[in-house]
Parts: structure tokens; sequence; C-alpha cells
């Protein structure tokens, strides 16, 4: 029975139409049907003869019925007289066959395509006369770029390669990549499907690539583990005759084969990617803390920059400030030398109450400005020092008193104003008493 069946598919495969010589090829090649297929245009006698070959015999005899074990003398004779014959014609339809190969070109236009191009094409072709339902055929670039990605991405790929010269193609088309249960069944397991006319320049290379002699060609490719390396290879091919169950077996067949290494891949592949992650992941941690030590880094010696710049800053201030106030000295000694000998109607006398609650009594002349209160109370504690540096403050230094003087009652306050005079002021003349209000400095 199991001999029956591969004598079935070996016919249905090959569209073999003689019985006996199909018989004949699968027992010289063991009942192995992949060989067969292979091997059937080599010559009779060319393959080890198995050691087996009184079962093979019986079996012969069971596929064909009682007549194939008692041929006609008359068939044995024919048969002798042509073996030769047939010999001599399987010889040279290889040659012809191994000729064509190497020496045809496919009749391509002037302008070639590239591999992209052609995979839009192809799909609006089948759409064309088809219909829009088939295969998600690869359409993102060539056979090549889809092999790489089934590679990159560990999933299995569906050559398709046919051939408008062959009697199955329209029915293969038609019927076969149309059929519901094959498109759900490589929809579900995420199959990059490749398809492709021989007609056109990357689809007849890539048959010379897979060594199609078969039209419809299909060739299931996966990524298989060889030695230290990976690489994409044909795992089953299907030529001639097919229909969607049968593929769909192979498919399956092939997946149980290829599946455990694949998804080993698989799992390796995920955990690398965990480790990528992690180590990503790490990196970005590093990074961050890294990022944030260098900016309270720079954090802090920006602080330090400025707090310098500010202590600079400072004591340029207070020297100017210093020298200003040395400056005023002097002006008050020589306004206090003055007033001595000015008459006592050109004089005002002013009491000022310190913050400390100390009384001072100065005079001053009518036509002094109003800052001259202010140099006075700025000077007033070091007017009994010993005189100072005759260095002069910056030229941009300009002055802040860190007081007011206003009067008591009613409160009048009076601005350090170097244009108006102590005249103009009613409340400070011909006398005034002032208080000093010491303002809050940093």
């Amino acid at each position: 029975e199991q001999q029956q069946q591969i004598l079935q598919q070996y016919k249905l495969e090959t569209k073999a139409k003689d019985t006996s010589e199909a018989i004949r090829i699968l027992q010289e090649n063991n009942w192995d049907l992949k060989s067969a297929i292979q091997n059937r245009y080599l010559p009779s006698g060319s393959h080890p003869r198995p050691s087996y070959a009184s079962s093979e015999t019986n079996s012969t005899s069971a596929l064909l019925g009682d007549n194939a074990s008692h041929p006609s003398a008359q068939k044995r004779l024919l048969s002798l007289f042509l073996w030769p014959m047939h010999i001599t014609w399987r010889i040279t339809w290889q040659l012809l066959q191994l000729t064509a190969r190497v020496f045809h070109k496919p009749m391509i236009s002037s302008q070639r395509a590239d591999a992209r191009s052609e995979a839009d094409r192809f799909l609006r072709e089948f759409e064309s006369s088809f219909g829009t339902t088939h295969p998600h055929f690869f359409s993102e670039g060539g056979y090549t770029k889809a092999l790489n990605a089934a590679k990159s991405q560990l999933k299995y790929m569906l050559a398709i390669l046919s051939s408008e010269e062959h009697d199955d193609h329209h029915r293969f088309c038609k019927e076969t990549l149309t059929n519901p249960e094959l498109l759900e069944f490589l929809h579900q397991h995420q199959v990059i499907v490749w398809g492709g006319h021989v007609k056109y320049t990357e689809a007849y290379q890539v048959s010379h690539l897979l060594q199609a002699t078969t039209y419809p060609f299909l060739a299931i490719i996966a990524l298989q583990p060889s030695n230290d390396s990976q690489k994409m290879a044909v795992i089953d091919r299907i030529e001639g005759e097919t229909n969607p169950t049968f593929i769909i077996r192979r498919l399956e067949q092939a997946m149980a084969r290829v599946g455990p290494s694949l998804n080993q891949l698989r799992r390796q592949r995920e955990q690398q990617e965990v480790e990528r992650l992690l180590r990503e992941e790490q990196e970005r941690a590093y990074q961050e803390s890294l990022r944030a030590d260098q900016e309270k880094q720079e954090r802090i010696q920006q602080e330090q920059q400025a707090a310098e710049r500010a202590e600079k800053a400072r004591q340029r201030r207070a020297r100017n400030r210093q020298l200003h106030i040395q400056q005023l000295v002097h002006q008050v000694k020589d306004r206090q030398a003055l007033v001595e000998n000015e008459p006592a109607e050109d004089m005002t006398r002013v009491s000022f109450r310190l913050a400390t609650g100390e009384r001072v009594i100065q005079k001053f002349r009518a036509n002094d400005p109003l800052v001259s209160l202010y140099q006075f109370i700025e000077a007033y504690p070091y007017l009994n020092q010993p005189s100072g540096s005759s260095e002069l403050p910056e030229e941009d230094y300009v002055h802040e008193y860190n007081f007011t003087l206003h009067s008591p009652f009613p409160r009048t306050v009076y601005d350090p104003d170097p244009d108006r005079q102590i005249k103009d002021e009613k409340g400070l003349w011909p006398s005034a008493t002032l208080i000093v209000d010491t303002m809050e400095t940093e």
C-alpha cells in the first residue's frame, strides 16, 4: 500500500504516463520519492541495484497486476530491440537540457528593471489576471531582500516560480494560489512568500540558483545552523503539478523537521534581545548618572565661580566705599574750617540724632547742597581718625547711603540731592532736628 502511494505521488509530480517505467525508476532509487524525481532522466542501470531485488519484483507485480509478471515474449523482444535507442534518447535529452540551461538567456528589455520594480510588476500582472485573492507576496524588494527578511525575522520563506509556457500555470495561479486553506496556513505561520515569472531577469536567475527544471516550482527555505554559521537553505522543493493540500502537507513536514532548530534560534534571539535591552538600560542608567554627576559638578563649579565673582565685587565695592568716605572726611573737614569764618546769619544749626542715640550738632551754610548733610553723617565716625590713603575710588563708582534723614514731626524725608540747597528747605532753616534712620544692608 505504501509503494502504491509513492507510485501515485511520483506520477502526480512528474506527470508520468508509463506505469512500468515509473516503477522501474522507483525501484532503482529504492522507492525514495525525492531521489526518483531527481534521477528520473538518468539512463537505466546507472543507479545501484538494491540488494533485495526479489522483493521489488513481487512489489512490481502487485502494483501492475498479474499481467506485469508475465510479459509476453513479443514485448520482451521489442524492449530488447528498443533498449539502445531508449538509452541514446535519454542521454541526448539530458545534454539538450543542460545546454539550454547554460546558454539560454531570457528575453528581457534592454532597460533592466530593479528587483523592486519586478516584484511590483509581478503583483500587478497576477492581480490583473487572477484577482486580488492571493498570498501576501513580498513587495519590499526582490528575492535577496525577502531572503534576508526571513533570515533576520526567523521566518519560513516560500519562493514561487512560474512560467506561462507551462500548461499548469493558469490553473496553479487561479486555483492553488487562491485557495483559502493555503492562504490561511501561510498567514498563521507568517510565511514570507516571494513570487516571480521566469520571463523576468531576477526570477530567471533565481530559477538557476534553485535549479528549477519544472514549473510551477516552489522552494521552502529556512535558516539552518551549519557548523559555526547560520545559512538560509532549501529544506524542501515542489516541482510541477500540485495542489493546496499537498503544499500544506509538505510545509507541515518541513516545519516539523526544521521547527525545533528554528525555535531554538528564536529563543536564542529573544535571549540576546533581552540581554541587549538590559545592556542598553544599564548603559542608559550609567550615562544618566554620569550626566547628573557632570551637571552637579558644573553647577557646583558655576556656584563657586559666581560666589568668587560676588566676593570680588563686594570687596571692590567696599574698597571704593572706603576710599569715597575718606574723600568725604577731607571735604567735611575743609567745610568745617570754612564754616567758622562765615557770618551767623548765613548758617543753619542742625541737630542729628544718630541710630545709637547719640546727638550731634553741626553748622551748615545756607547754600550748601542737601547732600552735604548726608556727607557729614557718612564721614562723622572717621573725623577723629588719622587721614587715610589719598587714593581715589574707581571712576564708575556710585556711592549709596545706607541711611535716610527725616524730621521728627511732621515727618519729612530729605534726599541726598546735590542740586537743592539747604536754604530752599523751610524745615532746615534756620535750625532743624533730623533723625538718622539706618537701612538694612546685605
